[in-house]
């Protein structure tokens, strides 16, 4: 059979042409995503604040209410981003007495923000993060002076160079400095001070005080950042950690980190855990085009060779054998394919990272690294799923009976195969449990499982496409009858005697249509749910909003109160924080909390569907939103523990349950609680309520006032933070475009690829067309219309899919079918497939009508 396999290989060229480009397509993307992970995984963001330091000593984020350690899964993205609690000042003592420590620095980071002579706040290379530190702090990284002298008077103030460098700021001048303790202030700039290497802490600018001014302007109460420290020369780093571990207490409430790397999160790292998440995503969704393109490819070249399988069979092969020869065939054309792939996805690695790093997807520092484990695993992998694409194929190919083969080959079209059919009913039922149970769930999180049956329903579109075809290609004809007046009724009946065929042309197709709109989509779809709430939700007439910095100072919501007509300001700010769950999975989690004060009610309107406010507005209780509240098992009345930002324990009651909670906050604490616990806090928004009876003009042009006072703080009106939702939505939605698009792309090629394949193997039918006197204009017309039906069944197919699934998420989200995106995206989508489909077609049948004559 091994002999077979080769002669056949010979002999049928464009199948096995048309194979090899399925396979190679698919381990192309396979490896480029293998490539970018390894590279991910491998790769550190900048050089971070602690470089010069030897290991420091932080709070640990990982501590649960229970006092253990609860370290994330590789799931679990946003563990990193929580900020480490403060550890206390008094065990600076205790460091500084170990044995092999040479140095020890307690570090002060608060938020400090210059402002240049334009009035505009200086920000850094990446984000908007801005901290001050005691001047002690600068050897940490280390920064040294490059003009001027330290901070010595308590109003000095040293710039790092970049940050001077971009706001032209000089030794000598006087600036505007605001820190959430002391509002604003004057400072004389003494120095200017950089680090040795221009790469280090481009994420966040860094201004140095007296350690007298650092100690009044950092959050009160005595403790400290984190405590640096300095081994002396020749000792053992590891055993002098274990030492400052045993100094400092053993347990899960402070760690040692001989990686200073890991003391702070850079934006880099946050570029990298969403480099993972993306490439993670890639890889896996290859995989499963992969296979259902690669499936759906075999299966046709199959079905193209029906009869010389049957013939086969006739003069005494067995199953075996049938099966061993497709085997042997596949496994050349997997082989055959990796070498040509495995090294041109591994060369598109470069490019596509370059393409993520544009976008703002992965960070600067993103090497790629190609290695041997990725290359090798993607050949292993598409050797594993192309042996697995043709089973289905092979086993229906070898079970037809040797009396019953020339029959079976005739009419190979007529009925589906009862484990196939029952295989799609199988899918459909999965796809059924996942929208249920997705739309039952209610949420975000029960529009991603409702998401999750796209999966399902395209392999069952797939397994169950001819009799899925076979009703929609009369309707097709109704149209081909219309445009092709003399071929129409030929190619409708072609089409509708060979729905097999139709089907696996059309597969690529629905894939094509139902899964990059299904994801495009649903994101935006959520996106625009997000801002139509957030719109209900405000009842203020302004909004301050942070403008080219983190959060404003709390003294912005006290000078807003102020203002002449203004009947109400409140004030909200965000932080992490450690709470008790009902789960299997863990006793606490970290969740993202918003401080609200007691005025939050002439602020936002709250859509509140069980208990009251009243708890929340008095200190004593929490409010949830619906979906936190089931995934958690909360119930109004219930107590939850919660660890607070700074390290504090408390126990309040849920309050409230209310919905619309996307784009918003799952999680509300009274201010009076969060904010006094949180270090250092900023406000991340101040919502301002006019009085009855004043003019809007009047107070626009009192905060236009205010703002020039706090040039961090922008004004927005209801129009304005909705058109500020609208740009936020259009930047997070990058990723989903990239996915569409290269899912686009492959299926479209997967598309190209099925139908030259279909088409070049019609040679002997287009001679005898042209024997009976068609012209090579009516074979053309032919060839597009069946070209057309193809498209038309894989548009409706695709759409359905896509339409079923977006349906279902927006229920989950909305109770309602709410849906929205790019329609330039939709109508390029169908009219890319459709011409493709087309010219897939027509050009190789050109050819062949030019190269053949009868």
């Amino acid at each position: 059979m091994l002999r077979l396999a080769f002669q056949t290989l010979r002999t049928r060229r464009a199948l096995f042409a048309g194979s090899l480009a399925a396979v190679t397509l698919a381990l192309m993307l396979l490896t480029a995503s293998g490539v970018l992970l390894d590279s991910a995984l491998r790769g550190e963001g900048e050089a971070n604040r602690f470089d010069a330091a030897s290991l420091v000593v932080t709070g640990d984020r990982d501590e649960g209410l229970d006092g253990k350690d609860h370290s994330p899964g590789f799931g679990d993205v946003e563990a990193p981003l929580v900020p480490r609690p403060p550890v206390d000042g008094d065990l600076v003592e205790r460091v500084e007495k170990v044995a092999g420590v040479r140095d020890v620095t307690p570090d002060l980071a608060f938020s400090a923000q210059v402002v240049a002579d334009g009035g505009r706040p200086v920000t850094p290379e990446l984000g908007e993060r801005s901290l001050g530190h005691a001047w002690e702090s600068a050897r940490l990284t280390p920064y040294r002076l490059r003009e001027g002298s330290p901070p010595k008077d308590p109003r000095d103030v040293v710039v790092d160079a970049a940050a001077a460098a971009r706001g032209r700021i000089h030794v000598g001048d006087r600036v505007q400095v605001f820190t959430a303790v002391e509002g604003h202030g004057t400072y004389r700039v003494s120095g200017i001070a950089g680090p040795p290497d221009t790469g280090l802490t481009k994420d966040q600018v860094a201004l140095f005080f007296t350690g007298a001014t650092a100690a009044q302007l950092a959050p009160p109460g005595g403790d400290v950042h984190a405590i640096a420290v300095t081994t002396a020369p020749g000792e053992d780093l590891e055993a002098v950690a274990s030492r400052v571990g045993d100094a400092v207490g053993r347990g899960p409430g402070v760690r040692v980190l001989t990686d200073t790397a890991r003391a702070e999160v850079s934006a880099s790292d946050v570029l990298f855990l969403d480099t993972l998440v993306f490439v993670v995503s890639m890889g896996s969704l290859a995989v499963f085009v992969a296979l259902f393109v690669m499936a759906s490819g075999f299966a046709f070249a199959v079905l193209q060779r029906h009869r010389e399988i049957a013939l086969l069979r006739v003069i005494g092969a067995t199953p075996r054998q049938v099966k061993r020869m497709l085997g042997w065939e596949t496994l050349f054309v997997a082989v055959l394919g990796a070498a040509v792939a495995v090294p041109v996805g591994a060369a598109l690695a470069r490019p596509l990272a370059r393409g993520l790093v544009d976008l703002g997807i992965a960070p600067d520092e993103l090497t790629v690294r190609i290695t041997w484990p990725p290359l090798a695993g993607a050949a292993a992998v598409g050797v594993l799923i192309t042996r697995i694409a043709v089973v289905s194929a092979a086993r229906r190919a070898a079970r037809v009976r040797p009396d019953e083969a020339l029959r079976e080959a005739e009419l190979a079209d007529e009925r589906l195969p009862l484990s196939r059919l029952l295989t799609g009913l199988a899918f459909l039922v999965f796809t059924g449990c996942f929208l249920f149970f997705g739309i039952a769930m209610g949420g975000v999180q029960g529009a991603g499982l409702a998401f999750g049956g796209v999966l399902t329903l395209l392999i069952a579109a797939a397994v169950l496409g001819p009799a899925l075809v076979r009703p929609l290609v009369p309707l097709a004809g109704t149209l081909l009858r219309l445009v092709f007046r003399r071929t129409g009724h030929l190619a409708l009946a072609n089409s509708a005697t060979a729905p097999r065929r139709v089907a696996a042309a059309a597969v690529p197709l629905i894939l094509m249509i139902g899964f990059p709109v299904s994801a495009l989509f649903m994101q935006t779809s959520q996106q625009s749910t997000a801002k139509e709430w957030a719109a209900e939700r405000l009842v203020a007439d302004h909004v301050l909003v942070p403008k080219d910095a983190s959060g404003l100072p709390p003294a912005v919501a006290k000078d807003a109160a102020r203002l002449p007509g203004v009947a109400s300001v409140s004030a909200t700010s965000s932080a992490w924080v450690r709470i008790s769950v009902r789960t299997d999975e863990a006793e606490s989690v970290n969740a993202r909390a918003l401080a609200a004060d007691p005025k939050l009610p002439d602020a936002l309107r709250l859509h509140v569907r069980e208990g009251g406010l009243k708890g929340l507005l008095s200190g004593t209780a929490v409010a949830v939103s619906q979906e936190q509240a089931k995934e958690y098992g909360w119930r109004v009345g219930d107590r939850v523990r919660l660890r607070l930002p700074d390290g504090t324990r408390t126990t309040l009651r849920v309050g409230a349950r209310y919905d619309r909670s996307l784009g918003f906050a799952d999680l509300i604490v009274p201010s009076r609680v969060l904010r006094a616990h949180t270090p250092d806090p900023l406000l991340d928004a101040v919502y301002v309520k006019r009085t009855p009876g004043t003019r809007q003009a009047a107070l626009d042009k009192e905060l236009a006032a205010l703002t020039r006072t706090w040039p961090m703080a922008g004004s927005a009106d209801r129009d304005a933070v909705r058109d500020a939702g609208t740009e936020d939505a259009a930047s997070q939605t990058w990723p989903a475009y990239v996915f569409s698009a290269l899912i686009a792309v492959f299926t479209a090629l997967a598309l190209a690829n099925t139908l030259v394949m279909a088409t070049l193997v019609r040679t002997g039918e287009f001679a005898v067309l042209r024997l009976a006197g068609a012209t090579r204009r009516d074979v053309l017309a032919l060839v597009a219309g069946e070209s057309s039906v193809v498209a038309a069944c894989g548009l409706l197919l695709g759409g359905g899919v896509a339409a079923v699934v977006l349906a279902a998420t927006s229920v989950a989200l909305s109770g309602g079918v709410d849906l929205a995106g790019p329609p330039l995206f939709l109508a390029g989508a169908g009219a890319g497939a459709v011409l493709l489909t087309l010219l897939a077609a027509l050009i190789p049948a050109s050819r062949l009508l030019r190269d053949r004559t009868p």
